[in-house]
């Protein structure tokens, strides 16, 4: 039986929907997302969730009582991972503590699965435990729906209390994060985290530009230590080469953001490759980029023209300024990207997704378009935000597209290495070998709205 891609038939769901025991996808380019791989003409045998064979349609075999799907004149690439970003408060526009439910969590990952990501961490902004029950939940299959990113939280991140003021973490969060009054209050949190299984620990380390109380040394260090005790990773929220070199001896595993100023000299490399430390991306949300990606049709298919509207007018009272830092910062973040990846250092894609101008699920592929704007290959970059992500994370079973692994894949109408931003022609996506129903998650978010 042969169907092709476009059509409405389901193929490749899992055994809920009753379909075959195995599909075959030929024709397309195939992306692996290991960086240097690129199948022309190649062929996807999935089965059970799984890719059982893959490689040039010639050499995968067929089997017994297989389906064909047509994939000629499309690209596939893994589908993506995103492990920072901040899910539940963005709705129409903006990110507001108003907006946190878990309905709206719920909506974020259909979102993310709509535009081709797998896998996303809400990196310590959870509010009352709603990420962490909403992941067990969705973990023991308890959830109704099927077609959802995979949700993974870092609960509650950690900051400094600020004297009659608000504290240094996310605005729309502050209230939900932990203010910690000392080492020992740190780890009491910290061990609080660890009970919930909680997938990171996150903390804020830089002060806002002098606006807002620091985490002392003492606190951060026990933060680490605690933490390493439990066998959870933690990322620090950066700003300065000296934040970040203070985080890295202090033996956090992640620095949430690149250095902003000045540029990393040879100690802070130093630091960051002997430690293989994880450095995130999170590029586009200071990127000043203005204000033409608001009018593309993959963003549209999802937001309200209202809501384009109202980020456009933001970004125009902004301009030339991008909404967060200035013109001069992002520069030389892009300069520190490059310096970074060419001295070896552990670079992981990271969207920061959920704030500003960061939609959730479009985001992401605004993170793939500012890291090849900066200099870094569409191979590299689809590694970066595939098969790096699934290695920090511990997923082991996907992140690339190889045999024994799941069978999470996107499929484009165009190729993403001629032009990134084709990274946003999605024809369909594949989760677990099933296909999701984007027609029905379209319907969904805008009934929501």
């Amino acid at each position: 039986m042969q169907d092709n891609a476009g059509g409405s038939a389901p193929l490749g769901q899992a055994a809920r929907g009753g379909t075959p025991d195995a599909v075959r996808y030929e024709g397309a380019r195939l992306i692996v997302g290991d960086g240097r791989q690129v199948v022309e003409q190649g062929a996807i045998l999935v089965r059970n969730g799984l890719i059982e064979g893959i490689g040039p349609q010639d050499d995968v075999a067929s089997v017994p009582g297989e389906h064909t799907v047509s994939l000629h004149g499309r690209t596939v690439i893994p589908a993506l991972i995103n492990p920072h970003g901040h899910i539940g408060y963005w709705k129409g526009a903006g990110a507001d503590a108003a907006h946190f439910s878990a309905a709206n969590v719920l909506d974020h990952l259909r979102r993310l699965a709509y535009h081709g990501v797998g896998v996303f961490q809400s990196l310590g902004t959870d509010r009352d435990d709603t990420e962490i029950r909403l992941r067990d939940l969705q973990r023991r299959g308890a959830l109704d729906e099927d077609d959802l990113a995979v949700l993974f939280s870092a609960g509650s991140g950690i900051v400094a209390p600020t004297p009659e003021s608000s504290n240094g973490g996310p605005f729309f969060a502050v209230d939900a994060v932990h203010e910690a009054s000392g080492p020992e209050d740190a780890r009491g949190h910290v061990r609080a985290l660890a009970a919930k299984k909680a997938d990171a620990v996150k903390f804020w380390l830089d002060d806002r530009h002098g606006t807002k109380a620091r985490l002392r040394p003492d606190v951060y260090r026990a933060i680490i230590e605690e933490a390493h005790a439990h066998g959870l990773k933690t990322a620090a929220h950066i700003y300065t080469v000296d934040d970040a070199k203070e985080a890295v001896r202090a033996g956090a595993d992640i620095l949430a953001h690149l250095p902003r100023t000045p540029e990393p000299d040879a100690e802070l490399l130093d630091l960051l490759t002997t430690r293989d430390v994880v450095v995130f991306t999170s590029m586009s949300i200071q990127r000043p980029d203005g204000e033409a990606w608001l009018d593309d049709p993959a963003l549209r298919e999802l937001v309200a023209d209202e809501a384009v509207a109202e980020l456009r007018a933001r970004i125009r009272r902004n301009a030339p300024q991008p909404l967060f830092d200035t013109v001069d910062a992002y520069a030389r973040m892009e300069k520190t990207l490059r310096t970074f990846v060419d001295a070896g250092v552990r670079v992981v894609f990271s969207a920061d997704t959920g704030l500003l101008t960061q939609v959730p699920g479009f985001a992401e592929h605004r993170e793939l378009e500012a890291l090849v704007a900066a200099g870094l290959p569409p191979l590299t970059v689809i590694q970066l935000a595939t098969q790096r992500s699934a290695e920090l994370l511990g997923l082991g079973d996907r992140g690339t597209l190889e045999a024994g692994k799941r069978a999470d894949f996107v499929v484009l109408d165009a190729d993403p290495l001629v032009d990134i931003t084709h990274s946003r022609r999605i024809e369909s996506v594949y989760l677990q070998g099933r296909r999701v129903d984007r027609a029905r998650l379209r319907a969904r978010v805008w009934s929501d709205q």
